[in-house]
């Protein structure tokens, strides 16, 4: 009597079949997964941001005073006015106030691929906040003063890392930035509105066109991009996440 069974060719064929499909559809899952990982992080933060303005707001006051307490480039007084104003009402798992080198470890950063640093400097100047989902903030001061000394259009730039100290940490692919653009009457946080490499101005009233191409040439003014499309990674973003 002959029982019917796989010879052991007939095996690996089908195991090759089965490698053959999962490599072509295991990087378009993964980069999937990523893609709303990214996505729902950004949107997580910029409303909890939100939140922690209007809750800070009732208890501090109109925002565009809380710019006096601000002084650049000083990242105790940073701290200060983060520690009072924000984080209190937000859920930080570290604030790295106490040892920047012990907390920044071997963090490094590109802002393109090809253009990468270390973050041994952030003590100096920034201030870097972890958060329980393990997203990070990495913040700086920008703007300038009236002519009597008054903030006249402070900026806060936010460096935004979605996955915290895990890679790639490169801009538009899992660092996005964004501002805490202040002033005497109005305080929000947008997308990163510098002069990108092209020369032109950014924002979310931008094109999608334009904002995918200044997306593409400087990473940096992703967040535009990404804002204008509800913080949704859509088929023509730049950049595989």
């Amino acid at each position: 009597m002959f029982k019917k069974a796989f010879t052991l060719a007939e095996v690996l064929i089908t195991l090759g079949i089965i490698g053959v499909v999962a490599a072509l559809t295991i990087p378009s899952i993964i980069s999937h997964y990523n893609k709303v990982v990214m996505s729902a992080r950004n949107k997580k933060f910029v409303s909890s941001i939100n939140q922690a303005i209007l809750r800070s707001t009732a208890d501090n006051g109109p925002p565009h005073e809380w710019a006096r307490y601000i002084k650049y480039h000083d990242p105790e007084a940073l701290y200060d006015w983060f520690d009072e104003y924000i984080m209190q009402y937000m859920r930080v798992l570290k604030n790295c106030r106490e040892n920047p080198v012990k907390c920044i470890a071997e963090y490094s950063y590109c802002e393109t691929a090809d253009n990468c640093r270390t973050a041994s400097g952030i003590g100096n100047v920034n201030v870097l906040y972890v958060f329980n989902d393990g997203s990070m903030i990495i913040a700086l001061t920008g703007g300038n003063l009236d002519e009597e000394g008054i903030t006249k259009g402070l900026t806060l730039h936010i460096r935004f890392d979605a996955n915290g100290y895990a890679k790639p940490n490169v801009y538009g692919r899992d660092i996005f930035s964004y501002r805490f653009t202040v002033d005497k009457t109005k305080f929000y946080l947008t997308c990163d509105t510098h002069k990108n490499l092209t020369g032109g101005s950014v924002s979310t009233n931008n094109s999608r066109t334009y904002l995918i191409e200044s997306c593409k040439t400087d990473p940096q003014t992703c967040s535009c991009l990404l804002m204008k499309d509800n913080y949704e990674f859509k088929d023509d973003y730049p950049f595989r996440l």
